[in-house]
């Protein structure tokens, strides 16, 4: 996995919800899951045209309590299938969790983060160092990356693939029986 992304800064505030900010909130309900789905309606609660403006490894900096709210995944598989990255001042517990479920390269607690850069400026964050570098103002900040464990759950794809990987491993060695 490339854990260095450099792309366009999207820029966001506080206190965006899962359901109804980053997604439609209907998919939580439906429990869709398709990412060719959720990718359309990345972001629509505060940009219904977000999706369409974003390209790969472009990266979504917001303030505090990103994804607040009951802990559905659909937003985050969302941002992870336009494969953008996230780095955000804090996140609640559970979609800190299902930020890694998603397989959503992030950082997660940066205090102070969207005071150094603006929408549009051209970010490189090495998500599994912490460094954040604003091109556009020539800064340089370090954050703490998500540990070992996580990142590897990232790298695989989110929980998905590590469980497929967990049971293919469990099969080659005998302890539990092929399909």
């Amino acid at each position: 996995m490339d854990w260095i992304y450099t792309g366009r800064c999207w820029k966001f505030g506080d206190n965006l919800a899962v359901d109804a900010d980053l997604t439609k909130k209907e998919f939580a309900s439906q429990r869709e899951t398709r990412p060719e789905v959720l990718r359309e309606f990345c972001m629509c609660g505060v940009d219904p045209d977000f999706p369409k403006k974003v390209s790969p490894h472009d990266i979504i900096v917001a303030g505090r309590r990103f994804a607040q709210g009951n802990p559905h995944i659909q937003g985050l598989l969302g941002i992870a299938a336009l494969d953008l990255g996230l780095v955000v001042e804090s996140i609640p517990r559970g979609s800190y969790r299902n930020a890694i479920n998603a397989g959503l390269p992030f950082l997660a607690h940066c205090e102070g983060v969207t005071k150094e850069c603006e929408t549009g400026d051209e970010l490189r964050v090495d998500f599994s160092t912490g460094v954040l570098e604003n091109l556009t103002r020539g800064t340089r900040k370090s954050y703490e990356p998500p540990s070992k464990e996580q990142l590897d759950i990232i790298a695989l794809g989110g929980w998905k693939a590590m469980f497929a990987k967990r049971i293919a491993t469990m099969r080659a060695e005998g302890t539990i029986p092929a399909a």
